[in-house]
């Protein structure tokens, strides 16, 4: 029973902060938003940079200008809902397929996320 309520109380926290993030301009500097370690320690941009930019224009439907902001977001957004909603629904006994990524495929990744983060610091 608690899982349960712990489920819905995050599915609400989800809820709210999609919200926040829709109702609030992260380059405005008015709202309150993490700002990026990486970026602030070495001046340098990280993967993630962007990305709550990317967001925020992505809930707007500026899909070009999400792209153009952090174009990983479009391969994040969709996992990381996935792995949240999957982990809801768990206490329900709503069970979705597991993601299963390979050693090879992990390593494809994580190789496309240092390129992506070179290319994006040299040009």
């Amino acid at each position: 029973m608690i899982y349960k309520l712990l489920s819905i109380i995050a599915f609400t926290l989800l809820g709210i902060g999609i919200y926040y993030f829709y109702n609030n301009d992260p380059s405005s500097g008015e709202a309150i938003f993490v700002a990026c370690i990486s970026k602030t320690i070495s001046g340098l941009d990280c993967p993630g940079c962007g990305a709550q930019r990317a967001f925020h224009e992505l809930l707007h439907g500026n899909f070009i200008k999400a792209a153009q902001l952090n174009l990983l977001i479009y391969f994040f957004a969709p996992l990381l809902l996935f792995i949240f909603i999957k982990l809801l629904l768990k206490p329900f006994n709503i069970i979705l397929p597991d993601i299963i990524i390979s050693t090879k495929c992990f390593i494809t990744i994580v190789a496309l996320m240092i390129l992506f983060t070179i290319i994006r610091n040299v040009i």
